[in-house]
């Protein structure tokens, strides 16, 4: 029999317990001399993690000035936690050109949160007379979850049969929160109900109940959540006159939409999920800095880039489809993350609509900047200059 290592207060989060783990870990050989240095009181973090043993750092830099057009004119700001060279300097040229051309244009279309649990049957016969019941019961069903989350409503339910089984998305709106461990939580209580309510009331046969198929792809990318709807689909956008082009960004439009153009194409061809250069590098980015889940970095990072010429330059919009963020819950409330979220102007309630629109305008500051340079021949140059860590030799 294996003897396993007993690692000392695994589920415990406290100071006492960290430094248990971390002098377990160096009488095994290993240093930790920099990550159990941390700032960040062991009990702060209770539900933001286990096995606690320190903090890694990751260097903010500031994006910005860019200024948002619309109702509330003003410059804003964005915390950038990054270990990639080049990256702020190309978001703040791309902030600097779209500010003198007027400001960038933010709308929501819409903020949702899905779970996808799945009931299995014994025939296919049963899961299509629940398939039924679940369609025409949707005010019931939607009672039973509301009543379990002060913010998270139930807005639609989707069932769909997969031979002797039925996957039933719960969509809900979340209010300031990203919302997964709410609709979890939700979602979970009112299946438990519905398992026994269906059993006992209507009388059919209901095997087994999971609380999640697979269906909501969470943490993935699918075609369903971006035209449907996972997160906040954000939108961007903004027109940059052809001076401006030339002289900040050191190409013409016309150079700008050949390329464009072309890289549309193969992406096409490729089968490219959505069409864009480098959306994931301010995601990643405003994620670390704020405290987000970073593992919807992957399915927040889907960007549909268009670029349309204009009279006077050129027409930009990006949408973002899939979102997934919060001001509230997750890693918000520890104290450098509420104050990157503070210096946005998005800490606290009331701020997530806000929030997802700095994200879509950062990210079109710095697809554009990123594009010009590829296309004016900058690109390889920014990043030997600014963007190469070269080891140097002791």
């Amino acid at each position: 029999m294996i003897d396993y290592p007993n690692v000392p207060g695994r589920g415990l989060v406290k100071e006492s317990t960290k430094k248990d783990r971390v002098q377990f870990l160096n009488e095994a050989g290993f240093s930790l001399a920099h990550i159990s240095k941390s700032e960040i009181p062991a009990e702060s973090l209770v539900n933001n993690i286990e096995s606690h043993i320190g903090s890694v750092e990751i260097p903010v830099g500031l994006a910005g000035p860019l200024l948002f057009a619309g109702g509330d004119t003003d410059f804003r700001y964005a915390p950038i936690a990054t270990l990639e060279g080049a990256l702020l300097a190309s978001m703040n040229r791309g902030a600097k050109v779209i500010s003198r051309c007027g400001g960038v244009n933010t709308h929501i279309l819409h903020q949702r949160m899905v779970r996808s649990p799945l009931f299995l049957f014994d025939s296919l016969k049963d899961g299509l007379i629940f398939n039924e019941w679940m369609k025409d019961n949707f005010q019931l069903v939607k009672t039973q979850a509301d009543s379990h989350s002060n913010y998270g409503k139930l807005i639609k339910l989707e069932p769909q049969v997969s031979g002797k089984s039925v996957h039933v998305k719960f969509i809900y709106e979340t209010g300031d929160a990203s919302g997964q461990n709410m609709t979890t939580n939700s979602t979970d209580k009112t299946i438990k109900w519905l398992e026994d309510y269906y059993r006992k009331v209507i009388g059919n046969p209901l095997k087994n109940v999971l609380i999640e198929g697979n269906g909501s792809s969470d943490k993935k990318i699918s075609h369903y959540n971006i035209n449907q709807g996972r997160g906040t689909h954000v939108i961007a956008e903004c027109e940059l006159k052809e001076e401006e082009i030339n002289q900040l960004l050191r190409t013409t439009s016309e150079a700008f939409m050949t390329s464009f153009n072309a890289s549309a194409t193969i992406s096409r061809l490729d089968g490219m999920i959505g069409h864009n250069l480098n959306v994931a590098n301010v995601v990643a980015g405003v994620f670390a800095a704020t405290g987000q889940d970073l593992a919807c970095i992957h399915e927040s990072s889907v960007g549909v880039l268009t670029v349309d010429k204009t009279k006077g330059g050129l027409y930009l919009c990006l949408h973002l489809p899939t979102l997934v963020v919060g001001t509230v819950g997750g890693g918000t409330h520890l104290a450098a993350q509420s104050e990157a979220l503070n210096l946005m102007g998005c800490a606290g309630t009331g701020k997530v609509k806000r929030f997802a629109e700095m994200i879509a305008g950062f990210a079109l500051a710095l697809e554009i900047s990123t594009f010009a340079a590829i296309v004016g021949g900058q690109f390889a140059s920014a990043h030997e200059r600014l963007g190469r860590n070269k080891p140097v030799s002791k």
